[in-house]
């Protein structure tokens, strides 16, 4: 009885040990392959995959990895507390295992993490000694440079000749590898110096344009981006306010993969702080409110102190000596085999849960996403509308003024040259000659008056044209990588009759507006064709589309105004939508 149990509890032992073994080599081949494809991946696809894996499950040499990678996600995002930690946990292996040169990488990164959460050079400068020592001793030339680089970026702002000393060390260095793109980061960082210590514009545009032709050779929007924000601050200082906000709207339409989130905060506050001192108050505050809402995101004050209080945690079991690491030792005996299973259970009920954890946070992420647009397109609606509601007051006061006032003055004042000209009886020729002119002026005068009184209601297009009209609020919804408007003219070689004009203008934007606000479309065409007796108009969007015929009355009256108007002026109003394709809506008017 007891030889039969001994070789049962032998057998489960060794099936679980089979299982254990063969779910540890596949997570080990799945972060070797995910590894490999890093760099390819977003944000929220590294992190559904680590949440994917149980780190107690891999080998020595993967778990350091898998902290490691995971701490590299956490930074490349802006989240240098999460980072922070994993990187210590990673390092905390590399220990156990002696590998030197991963200990020292991050120690790089460690006191890069220090550097942007406001410790002093001295507080980590340890860590920069060792890596040259390092460096040297293994004759480590990349390890050198980097280390070369990151304390110059730590003298920057204390002692700015001092840190371009470095950068130039570092540049020499790299001679001996012909690294170029480390080689134009580094030009990047002596511009920097340059421009925001020394002041010296014209040596730091040179180390810019010298970067610049390497970023764009290669397509690294990323870096292209750093570049034009660092051009922009330089015509800032210059007061060449346009010149900056130009550059700095270049860098805004640039997609930067890693570290968007600081990227966005920092491009944004500097472009607020251009439009104040162009005393653009307005554009300021937009920009400010964009700012916060990346703010929002990154939570960088909470950050810094959870930085602090991981960095005492871990350099207090540093001083002490103390190398924590996860002991699971098993007991002896028939605990073993119990411990095995619970922990096979554990881990099949783990992974169903884990796959319900990632259904949930991709969608708690989306969300997020989604509330964010639909603040950018608040901003830009509302914007629009400030804008739309003070032009149309300022024309109609203007034009009243001009009809009320200029109008009736000069109406009156031809009146009486008329009268004075019949009551004169007798006067000379010259004299006759000179009321005719005068009284043909004041005419001329007066119809141009009530001309400019009578398009008061046109706004741009009084002076532009129906075209250059829905082009420039074309223009003014656009919202780069959001909604993109496109305007097809065709045939519109003449202007049209001024009410015409007037009349298409404020359908097309009833029509742009409805788009923007309920259709949730990314691409806009409005298609504008002039025949021989008709005009013919298509708004098209891209968007979720609706059934019209469920069209409650009460909150379609935009498009019901429409329909009306059209129809007073003899012509025809036709919608084409569908759910989830789209809108078309064709409208043709005689003229």
């Amino acid at each position: 009885m007891t030889k039969k149990y001994t070789i049962n509890r032998v057998f489960v032992k060794t099936v679980i040990i089979f299982f254990i073994t063969v779910f540890t080599m596949a997570q080990n081949k799945s972060l070797k392959s995910f590894e490999s494809n890093f760099e390819n991946l977003n944000f929220n696809n590294r992190v559904a995959f680590f949440q994917s894996l149980n780190p107690k499950q891999l080998s020595e040499n993967d778990k350091a990895n898998y902290y490691y990678l995971l701490g590299k996600t956490y930074y490349q995002n802006g989240k240098g507390n999460y980072a922070l930690e994993y990187f210590m946990k990673a390092k905390e292996v590399y220990k156990i295992q002696k590998n030197y040169d991963k200990i020292i990488e991050l120690n790089l990164t460690i006191a890069e993490i220090k550097r942007l959460s406001n410790y002093a050079y001295k507080d980590y400068k340890y860590l920069l000694d060792e890596a040259v020592a390092y460096a040297k001793e293994k004759k480590n030339i990349p390890l050198l440079c980097t280390t070369y680089k990151e304390i110059g970026n730590s003298l920057l702002e204390k002692i700015p000749v001092k840190s371009i000393d470095y950068y130039q060390k570092a540049k020499l260095e790299n001679k001996k590898v012909n690294d170029s793109l480390f080689e134009a980061k580094l030009n990047m960082n002596i511009g920097l110096v340059y421009a925001e210590d020394l002041h010296q514009f014209k040596k730091a545009r040179s180390y810019y344009a010298s970067a610049l032709q390497y970023f764009q050779k290669h397509n690294l929007t990323e870096y292209i981006s750093y570049n034009y924000i660092n051009t922009a601050s330089i015509f800032r200082k210059e007061k060449k306010y346009d010149s900056a906000i130009a550059t700095y709207n270049k860098a805004d339409k640039l997609y930067v993969k890693n570290y968007q989130t600081n990227n966005k905060i920092l491009l944004y506050r500097l472009m607020s702080e251009t439009y104040k001192d162009m005393k653009n108050y307005k554009k300021a505050i937009e920009y400010s409110d964009r700012q916060k809402v990346y703010e929002n995101i990154a939570n960088e004050k909470e950050q810094l102190k959870a930085i602090r209080d991981i960095d005492v945690k871990y350099q207090t079991k540093e001083n002490k000596h103390e190398i924590i690491w996860l002991k699971s030792t098993l007991k002896k005996g028939g605990m073993v085999i119990i411990l095995l299973l619970v922990v096979l259970v554990l881990i099949i009920l783990g992974y169903q849960n884990l796959r319900k954890k990632k259904k949930i946070a991709e969608q708690e992420k989306l969300i997020e996403i989604q509330k964010f647009e639909n603040i950018l397109k608040q901003q830009e609606l509302h914007e629009i509308d400030i804008l739309l509601e003070g032009q149309e007051k300022e024309r109609i006061k203007i034009a009243n003024d001009l009809h009320d006032n200029l109008g009736s003055l000069l109406a009156t004042l031809k009146l009486n040259f008329q009268n004075l000209k019949l009551r004169k009886g007798e006067r000379k020729d010259e004299e006759d000659q000179l009321y005719d002119t005068t009284d043909a002026l004041l005419e001329e005068a007066y119809q141009k008056v009530r001309g400019i009184a009578h398009t008061k209601n046109a706004g741009v297009i009084g002076n532009e044209g129906l075209v250059p009209a829905i082009q420039n609020i074309a223009k003014k919804i656009t919202i780069p990588n959001k909604l993109i408007v496109h305007v097809i003219p065709f045939g519109l070689d003449e202007r049209l009759e001024n009410a015409i004009e007037v009349s298409i203008f404020r359908m097309v934007q009833e029509i742009l507006t409805n788009a923007i606000k309920h259709a949730e479309a990314s691409e806009i065409n409005i298609h504008l064709t002039q025949h021989q007796q008709s005009l013919n108009i298509i708004v098209e969007d891209n968007g979720k589309g609706f059934n019209p015929k469920k069209v409650d009355k009460k909150e379609g009256m935009g498009l019901t105004n429409i329909e009306k108007k059209v129809e007073q002026m003899g012509g025809t109003f036709t919608i084409d939508s569908f759910e989830g394709k789209g809108t078309s809506i064709i409208i043709d008017i005689p003229l």
